[in-house]
Parts: C-alpha cells; structure tokens; sequence
C-alpha cells in the first residue's frame, strides 16, 4: 500500500527521512590495504526470539556520495535483510580521486562483512555507484594475476595480490554509464581556450540561439547532424584536457628521474632547487562548462518521460554551465584521468559490466533528466550475465522522486523499487 510521505517535498536525494529506533546499527571503522581509510553503517533487523540473523546483506557504495542513510536501508530491513552502506575515502571530495583506490575500500568491507558471517552479498550500484561496484566485481571476478596494476595517469595500483570477495548479485539502479562516459556527455565543445572559460566556438554551443537554443522552459531543437559534430567536439575537447593531464604527469615523473639520477647532486644549487619544486609541484586543472548535453534542452533527443534541464542546475542548464560548483571543476590530473575522464577512465560501466557474471538487474527511472534509455540499453546488451534483467520505473526521476502528475498518481517510486528488487533477488538466492 502505498504510504503519504509528508517528507516528498523536502527528503533528501539518496537518504531516507525515518528509521524504526529498533533497528540495530552499528557504525563500522575499516582499513584498506593501502591504508585508505572508510567508513560505514551495519542495519540489522531488530533482535527477536526466535527470528535467525540475516544471511544476506546489502551492500551500497558511491564513489563520493554520502550512502550510510541510503533510502533502501528501512525497506529492506523491514523485509529481514541486512544493509551496509559504506561510504570512501573520497566522501565528498573527488578533486584527487583515483577510481582503482576504490576498489581497495570496496574490498575492505566486503571482507568485513564475510567475516561478519554474511554468506549471501547483494552489490546495489545507485546512481554513480552502478559503475563503481560494476567496475570492482569485474575485478574481483578475475583471476588475479589479470588484474590491473596501474591506473590511467601510470601510478602503481596492484590488484593482483588483493583479496577481493566476489558478491552473489548485482544490481543497478537509475545508473550512468560512468563518470567518465557521463563527463564525455556533458562537456561544453565550444570551449576554445581551458583558461578562458568565456572564449567560444559560436558553432558548437548549445546555448546558441543559432544552433536551435530556447531559452528555458521551452525547448530547444537541434538538427541531428549538428549533434553529431557536437558529439565529435566533445571527444577532442576531452581528449585535449587528457593531453594537459599527462604533460603535468609526466613533468613531475621527469623531475623525480632527475632527483634520483647520480648526476643531479653535481647540478647547480638553482638547478636542483626548480627541479625538486618541480618534483613536488601538485598541479591542478580547473576545467570549466561541464553542463552541456544537448538532450537536456530537446526531448527528441533519446525521449523518455524526463522533463528539460538537469538535476545539476535549478532551471536552465546554462546556470550550471558556467557556476563555480560544476561537476570536475578543480581535478588533478591523475584524478581527471582515472575518474572524468570519457576516453581514459577504467571505470567504463559498458567496459566492466562485461566481466561481470553474477545475476544482473537493471532497473530504469524513466522520467531521469541526466540517464537516458539508449545507455541503459547499452548496460543490459553489454551484460557479461546469463541471467539479466531489465525492469522499467515509470515516472521516476533520478532520485526516484515522482514525475509530473502521472508520477503523483503512482505508488511512491522509493517503494515501487522495493518490489521489483526483493522478489527478484529471493527468486535467486532465497529469503535473507
């Protein structure tokens, strides 16, 4: 039955707003192997005579979201399971980010909760975490000596000597294709110099009147072959800024041969000043307009049931095109390589989700104005799993908020969730 949330108009994106004070929970402190630090909360259904403990358990992760009040949380363990939210190293802080550290923290607590006594782990990838916990199964299913060993920027990351726990299900929900496949979407092509953020190409930008640009609320339109070349623009700008990321690598790498070389304590005294400045000069990339994907503005554009705009901007996209807190707007270049990146990024969901063979569901919010049904198409076909499901979520948003008033006359989407995923995983693994 379908439950009146006072809180509709105020909840949280990912949290959830209530939880029973009988529920058990237990904040959990982990070590990685390469001494990164998380963090995490254990749910428990409440302590009953005769009810046995969960032997499944949630596992929930995001690469720099906070998901320890995940909204899953009081609805699965109202159902018996437990839930472990976790959350990384980068919590809320992905301007160093390396994408292949995760997996170290992803493993940390999948042994945790192995050694807990869970026999039974369920990976549900949300949003960003759909390419992340893709991206470390792929891993893990691998045999170790397969493994990656170093990240896109060239840095040492050994996988092949980790203990990594396979999980028994994956689930994504309302998932992107990765932050890198979702930055290549929504890089602006008409960026002509990446230290003016002003300088233009009239040709390829989207807030072009020119170019089919309505103001918001109406819609824009833009010939299909003019978004071709704006696709094409947005790989060379991206592949521009790859470019500008491994100079910066390899200056540093250069001056770190050169401090190690006999001949640098023969050097000038000025000399081996620049170069060990160079050595440890931290350099950042401040990358600008990084909101402009033509589908928000043109719902002819892969359509679904989403209306204009982006969940990055109040209103027309354009404000979050060029206001200071843009997605990957101060990265370091090993971060921007290992996350942003559309062309370098090892987290390539489409890539990983591949090599991973346990049951897969897909679940799809269709009224999502930043995830369109041509990728999650692509993630289903490109599924390594014999057994794969699709399952549509009908007038959902990206945070699973209700859509138009065809979505207020549904069931909460939060909740219509619930009952597509725990039938699905108790037809495959049993009660928890």
């Amino acid at each position: 039955m379908t439950r009146e949330l006072q809180q509709r108009g105020r909840r949280l994106p990912f949290a959830f707003s209530e939880l029973d004070a009988s529920v058990r929970r237990d904040v959990v402190w982990l070590e990685a192997t390469d001494t990164g630090q998380s963090s995490g909360i254990l749910y428990r259904p409440p302590a009953r005579p005769g009810r046995p403990e969960p032997k499944t358990v949630v596992f929930l992760m995001h690469p720099r979201g906070e998901f320890t009040r995940h909204y899953v949380v009081p609805p699965l363990v109202e159902r018996g399971y437990a839930v472990f939210g976790q959350n990384s190293r980068y919590l809320n802080n992905d301007s160093d980010m390396v994408h292949e550290r995760l997996l170290f923290d992803i493993a940390a607590g999948l042994r945790h909760l192995r050694d807990t006594g869970f026999e039974k782990i369920v990976l549900l990838g949300n949003s960003g975490g759909g390419s992340l916990l893709s991206f470390y199964q792929s891993q893990a299913s691998r045999p170790p000596d397969e493994r990656l060993t170093t990240t896109p920027g060239g840095e040492p990351i050994d996988l092949t000597h980790e203990e990594m726990p396979e999980a028994d299900l994956y689930i994504a929900v309302a998932a992107h294709l990765g932050e890198g496949r979702f930055m290549l979407n929504v890089l602006d092509p008409a960026v002509v110099d990446e230290h003016d953020p002003l300088a233009i190409d009239p040709a390829w930008d989207m807030y072009n009147p020119a170019n089919g640009y309505r103001p918001y609320p109406d819609p824009s339109s833009y010939e299909p072959a003019w978004i071709v070349g704006y696709r094409q623009k947005q790989r060379e700008r991206n592949h521009r800024l790859d470019t500008i990321a491994r100079a910066a690598i390899a200056e540093q790498q250069d001056a770190r041969t050169r401090m190690r070389s006999p001949a640098y304590n023969d050097l000038p005294d000025d000399e081996q000043s620049r170069i060990t400045r160079q050595r440890w000069l931290g350099r950042y990339m401040v990358i600008y307009r990084t909101l402009a994907n033509p589908a928000y503005l043109d719902p002819s554009i892969d359509p679904s049931k989403r209306p204009l705009g982006s969940i990055f901007s109040p209103g027309d996209p354009i404000i979050g095109n060029y206001a200071a807190l843009g997605l990957a707007r101060v990265m370091t270049p090993r971060a921007w390589l290992s996350t942003w990146s559309g062309l370098s990024s090892q987290a390539d969901l489409p890539d990983t989700i591949a090599h991973v063979r346990i049951p897969t569901l897909v679940v799809y919010a269709d009224g999502d104005c930043d995830i369109f049904p041509s990728e999650q198409q692509e993630i289903f076909e490109k599924s390594g799993a014999a057994d794969k499901t699709m399952l549509e979520l009908s007038y959902a948003d990206h945070y699973l908020n209700p859509v138009g008033d065809a979505g207020r006359g549904l069931a909460d989407p939060r909740e219509r969730l619930i009952e597509m995923i725990v039938p699905w995983i108790e037809e495959r693994i049993g009660a928890p």
